[in-house]
């Protein structure tokens, strides 16, 4: 468990197996895990849930008229200190921050996760905190 307090993760993509494969790997350390095919439900959870999300991966191929990019810039206007994470076919650079993977596997994005996590929460900790114990994101 990365803190304290549970942390909300929405993961979007268009394969229930592997938005499943991801649940699985982060349930047990304590996170709530919300996952959802639909570009469209994962925007309406953002904007309706009284609890705030605290992370987002979603695949970069999502159908229908919410696609990753709104999903991250509404991400972004909720969490702008926290970078949304896309999984896409082809590398691309995002303007705003966030970290795009390059076709990760099930196993890898719940990695990526973590390390960006903890990457982040390391920003709340006390400057002499060692820097060697901070992940890479």
């Amino acid at each position: 468990m990365i803190s304290s307090k549970q942390e909300r993760i929405l993961i979007v993509g268009d394969n229930s197996l592997f938005l499943e494969r991801i649940a699985l790997e982060l349930r047990p350390e304590n996170f709530v895990v919300i996952a959802t095919e639909s570009g469209l439900y994962a925007f309406q959870i953002m904007r309706i849930c009284s609890r705030p999300i605290d992370w987002l991966f979603t695949r970069a191929s999502l159908f229908g008229p919410i696609d990753e990019r709104i999903l991250a810039d509404e991400f972004h206007g909720r969490r702008s200190n926290r970078p949304a994470v896309i999984a896409s076919s082809h590398m691309r650079v995002s303007s705003q921050g966030h970290i795009i993977l390059d076709d990760p596997s099930p196993i890898a994005v719940p990695d990526a996760m973590r390390c960006i996590m903890t990457e982040c929460h390391s920003h709340e900790l006390p400057e002499y905190a060692n820097p060697k114990e901070r992940c890479a994101a």
